[in-house]
């Protein structure tokens, strides 16, 4: 469950769903107003489970660089200012990773 704890006056928010397969990629490439961090959930129908973390994320393959694991229907919010830091893999191909950017 996500919680808003302080009101963003700037208004500043998008949201979008990206594919997520099974080699690692940034979640998005676009540049976004982004003052209080990154939500991500993973798709209620997703059969696999999406890793999150850094441009190495594996999908539990190595312990050095397993991602935070989001099985169908979990969420994750990230404090970041940049959303294209947040790198995604999937256990199975053509898993659905909804983002909103705040």
């Amino acid at each position: 469950m996500l919680s808003i704890i302080e009101r963003d006056t700037t208004n500043a928010l998008d949201a979008f769903r990206v594919t997520v397969g099974t080699s690692a990629a940034a979640i998005t490439s676009t540049a976004f107003a982004c003052k209080r961090g990154v939500g991500l959930k993973a798709d209620a129908a997703n059969s696999g489970t999406i890793y999150v973390g850094p441009s190495d994320v594996t999908t539990g393959s190595m312990p050095a660089t397993d991602g935070w694991p989001l099985a169908a229907g979990e969420e994750l919010f990230l404090p970041l200012d940049d959303p294209r830091a947040v790198f995604a893999v999937a256990s199975a191909a053509s898993q659905q990773l909804h983002v909103v950017v705040v």
